[in-house]
């Protein structure tokens, strides 16, 4: 949609339109399911400069974006089966008119990450009224399917055994993720936000608890990767309560740069990456995110929406191997272990591309060669190598796992993360003899577990029932 000054109303454009028509149209021939993302952070820049209010502030925006979302659904109601109102909401709320780290880079406030996020959540309420009153008519397929995306880290308490860092790390899940998913699923706010933010947090009037509560048909989740924390005023943080920027992080109150142990850090020139940076695999985490939010609504299906390895522009990479390996045997235990509905899993992301204003955090499964000139404005002549897309191992690996419905394990790249403890401060000396024998016992274990398992390779070998090399495979469902 483009601004109209005259009408001072966002106006359809018919090449956008066309354009996406073209695209869904094109993946649909190809059996390509779309998820269709009504916000990506791309507010128009008149929003934010000719309403009253700048941008998400102002409750004005929640008529434009139901315009925008009518729109839509109008126009791809019966092309696509799966919506999502916002992605990562708490990304451009939080990070957008809190922490500065995004348009449009506030920071100080004590209250606008607040009014944002409550504009942000009206606005979700009303499009999905809006979808099921059009699917009632038949203008949205009767399948189709509409919730939004939330990001998590999973928070562990740096030591689990102090009562304060447990609180800290409950913390930080409900400001990060229940301060969107609470009002979904109860109506309101988490109970803490209420209680430590006040009356800086906007109430819901009339109808809208109402209309916000039960206003998904699925769970959305990203997740990339998990965090120890401690309150920041805690001995053993690396924060200072007072160097918290006002109002969210404030109030949040929380250290959140330890990292668990068992961890597997970026790849080695992604070090260098800032944006890297915040992206620690932990693959627990991932099992431990999905149950958090499966136990808000045990009734409701959950869709993995992003997921990946923050990499570096190296083509054969094994620590994005490993991810996708790991986690996706996380993704397995939800289904087969917890018995938790997840009904997809999306990898983040097909090919390399523009992530945080750069070429140089790549997820891509597939490496795409940048040249000096990507992103130019001035015009040059292309080499026929320039923007090629090269294959990594593990979209191999991804093709395998979606042609065999099987989890196969590519020993080069796999290893085991361990269990997060707590962070040393508690530990006793009986833990640690306990240890020892525990250690002991495993050992012993493990030789006995060996030589059955080598002894039972040989027989298999001889009776022909398995080939050298082979990977094996765990079924998906």
């Amino acid at each position: 949609m483009n601004w109209d000054a005259e009408t001072a109303r966002m106006r359809p454009n018919p090449e956008g339109i066309a354009f996406y028509h073209s695209l869904i149209d094109e993946l649909n021939a190809n059996s390509i399911k779309p998820i269709l993302t009504i916000y990506h952070w791309d507010l128009p820049i008149e929003l934010h400069t000719q309403l009253l209010e700048e941008g998400w502030l102002d409750p004005e925006i929640i008529d434009h974006y139901i315009e925008y979302a009518t729109l839509l659904f109008h126009e791809y109601g019966h092309k696509v089966n799966m919506w999502t109102t916002f992605n990562e909401p708490l990304s451009f709320s939080a990070g957008g008119y809190a922490l500065g780290m995004g348009a449009p880079g506030y920071t100080g406030s004590f209250t606008q990450a607040y009014t944002a996020t409550h504009n942000v959540l009206l606005s979700h309420a009303q499009a999905v009224q809006k979808f099921r009153e059009l699917k009632a008519t038949n203008v949205v397929g009767d399948k189709a399917r509409i919730g939004i995306v939330l990001n998590a880290d999973f928070a562990y308490p740096l030591d689990s055994e102090d009562p304060d860092d447990v609180a800290a790390a409950s913390r930080k899940m409900e400001f990060d993720v229940g301060w969107f998913l609470a009002p979904l699923v109860t109506g309101d706010y988490p109970p803490i936000m209420r209680e430590i933010v006040g009356d800086r947090v906007p109430q819901f009037y009339g109808g809208q608890a109402e209309l916000l509560k039960g206003s998904y048909d699925l769970f959305m989740l990203n997740h990339y990767a998990s965090r120890q924390v401690t309150s920041c005023n805690s001995k053993t943080s690396n924060k200072d309560c007072d160097t918290l920027l006002p109002g969210f992080e404030r109030d949040r109150g929380i250290d959140d740069s330890h990292i668990v142990p068992g961890t597997r850090q970026r790849s080695k020139k992604a070090q260098q990456d800032a944006h890297c940076a915040f992206f620690t695999a932990y693959p627990p985490g991932y099992l431990e995110t999905i149950k958090w939010l499966h136990k808000h609504d045990t009734s409701a299906d959950i869709l993995l929406t992003e997921n990946g390895w923050c990499g570096d522009d190296e083509i054969d990479n094994p620590d994005q191997s490993w991810y996708f390996q790991a986690y996706l045997e996380q993704v397995h235990k939800a289904i087969t272990e917890e018995y938790i509905p997840v009904i997809g899993y999306t990898a983040w992301s097909f090919l390399d591309n523009y992530e945080w204003g750069s070429y140089e955090s790549r997820f891509g499964l597939y490496y795409v060669n940048y040249t000096s000139e990507s992103g130019s404005p001035d015009f040059y002549e292309p080499k026929p190598s320039d923007l090629a897309r090269i294959p990594r191992p593990a979209a191999k690996w991804f093709q395998k796992v979606a042609t065999t419905k099987c989890l196969s394990v590519d020993e080069a790249a796999a290893t085991t993360a361990t269990t997060p403890e707590s962070s040393g401060h508690s530990h006793h000396v009986w833990r640690w003899l306990f240890g020892i024998v525990a250690l002991a016992a495993f050992a012993f274990v493990a030789v006995v577990v060996l030589v059955f398992f080598v002894g039972r390779r040989i027989w298999r070998h001889f009776r022909g029932h398995e080939e050298a090399g082979a990977t094996e495979g765990t079924p998906l469902l």
